[in-house]
């Protein structure tokens, strides 16, 4: 007589639902890696800056909105509240940072050492242009200015000042290099003052104006190398 098999034990036998998965997987598909990054605080809080500069150089002010960052960047909404506290708190670190940004900008084109020591206007004006029309600093700090938010700190309010001071020490060189009547502090102030208002104006409606104008981009930048060369001729003869 034929013996019948036994059974095999069932416990031994069956495989646990995890493992099925996991062979599948093993056999059938590549393994999927985590995707999680872990990041630094201050890592965290440029990628979350960088994230809102983009949307408010795209949208402007008004398109600083968390979820939408949030989502930009790949993290929860709670994450940014993590990092900046608040919407307003966001606007206050990206203000601040950009308003460090552009003083560095600035200051650094103007400490620049050349084998000249006259002013390069020209380059100048450019990079006070180019640094207030980024990323859309002038019309965040527009905003900021007509909503009535205050200051950060003596940052923005003294930056105007701070530029007019290293601007007068570049003339003062110049004039004492060709032997002029060193310049008045107040006629420095003035250039620097009206240099700012140019600039935003630029930043804010100067696509319109120079649609308006029939100006393409070549046309743009000849109208900032002309007021370049108004301000250079004014600081070369300022009476």
């Amino acid at each position: 007589m034929t013996a019948t098999p036994k059974p095999k034990n069932l416990q031994t036998s069956r495989k646990s639902p995890v493992t099925e998965r996991e062979a599948t997987t093993s056999s059938n598909s590549p393994k999927r890696e985590s995707k999680r990054i872990r990041r630094s605080a201050e890592e965290a809080r440029r990628i979350i800056l960088d994230a809102a500069e983009e949307r408010l150089a795209a949208q402007g002010p008004e398109g600083i909105r968390l979820q939408d960052i949030a989502r930009d960047v790949g993290i929860s909404h709670p994450a940014i509240l993590h990092h900046f506290e608040s919407r307003e708190g966001l606007v206050r670190a990206l203000i601040a940072r950009t308003s460090t940004q552009l003083r560095e900008k600035i200051l650094a084109r103007l400490n620049t050492k050349t084998d000249e020591a006259d002013l390069d206007a020209i380059s100048i004006i450019s990079n006070i242009f180019e640094a207030m029309s980024d990323r859309g600093t002038a019309r965040l700090l527009s905003w900021m200015l007509l909503t009535g938010r205050p200051t950060i700190d003596s940052t923005s309010s003294s930056l105007v000042t701070e530029i007019a001071g290293e601007l007068h020490e570049k003339r003062k060189e110049s004039a004492l290099k060709h032997h002029r009547t060193e310049p008045d502090p107040e006629d420095t102030m003035f250039i620097a003052m009206l240099t700012a208002s140019v600039a935003f104006g630029d930043a804010i409606i100067g696509r319109e104006l120079a649609r308006d104008a029939d100006l393409d981009h070549a046309g743009v930048l000849r109208f900032r190398a002309w007021f370049a060369k108004l301000l250079y001729n004014h600081v070369g003869d300022p009476h």
